[in-house]
């Protein structure tokens, strides 16, 4: 990770995802500490009809058509952004998994953030007089692409098997790459990439993110950890059932309802247990 040696006398921290790295956990997290975060640091995460929420969707929705209707709808996004947090001295931390873009599974993304350049120009130029740091997690590749997979098959829409999914994504690019790409963009000092794997607790995450966005040691053990772990994957009998109903190319409203009964019912879709009958 390149040492960020600050600019002015603010730290502003974009956490960019990316997605299937515990980014879900961490706003769960924040959320549960709401009150106690008040005073030492300024969150914006994808909190249902704010600004933050918007500027994640609006991202991906840019990333996977670059229009200028898209691309204004961004930018009013990102500087509601601005506006609501240029005021004041705590460091701030803004925090989607979709700022990247499109993660693979997306119609036609089979690289890892193809359109991340742009995405941060426009940050780059709304977020002004603002100047972020960026951060974003890694995860070991092959069990990232099977959590990907996973999550692409659940809310995506995606239809293919993993096998066909992993030969689709084959030459996606290495985490190296990404991390290469963001520093010729902002500049070294001002990119942090951090390893899941290096997570000291899963109740309490991204600890890495939260001192580099501004929280002490102290500040960050005295957070109350999770009692859960949020946004887990399908399991394979609910997986394959989510696939098939995806390749019915069901409508979105059809679709996500059936989603929604999936997730709610997976115990439906484990294997019986033999010598025990039938699941009731």
């Amino acid at each position: 990770m390149a040492e960020y040696r600050g600019i002015g006398a603010r730290a502003v921290t974009l956490h960019i995802g990316v997605q299937k790295t515990a980014s879900t956990a961490l706003h769960h997290l924040l959320r549960r500490n709401a009150d106690a975060l008040a005073a030492q640091l300024v969150v914006r995460m994808p909190v249902q009809g704010t600004p933050a929420q918007r500027m994640g969707r609006a991202a991906v929705d840019f990333s996977l058509d670059p229009s200028p209707e898209r691309e204004a709808h961004l930018v009013a996004q990102i500087e509601a952004v601005r506006d609501e947090i240029t005021a004041g001295e705590l460091p701030a931390l803004i925090s989607h998994e979709n700022l990247p873009g499109a993660m693979l599974g997306n119609p036609g993304v089979t690289t890892l953030y193809p359109m991340l350049e742009r995405l941060v120009a426009l940050y780059e130029r709304h977020l002004a007089p603002l100047v972020p740091r960026y951060a974003f997690y890694t995860r070991d590749m092959a069990a990232w692409k099977r959590s990907v997979h996973n999550q692409a098959v659940k809310t995506d829409g995606y239809s293919g098997t993993f096998d066909d999914f992993t030969a689709e994504t084959a030459d996606c690019g290495t985490w190296d790459r990404l991390a290469s790409r963001l520093r010729s963009a902002v500049g070294d000092d001002r990119v942090a990439v951090f390893a899941l794997e290096d997570e000291p607790d899963p109740k309490r995450p991204g600890q890495q993110l939260l001192r580099f966005a501004g929280l002490s040691e102290a500040q960050i053990a005295a957070l109350s950890p999770l009692a859960w772990q949020p946004n887990q994957s399908l399991n394979p009998g609910a997986l394959e059932f989510m696939r098939q109903a995806n390749a019915a190319n069901l409508g979105p409203q059809a679709r996500n309802k059936v989603m929604q009964i999936v997730i709610d019912n997976q115990a439906l879709f484990a294997p019986d247990v033999p010598g025990q009958g039938p699941r009731a």
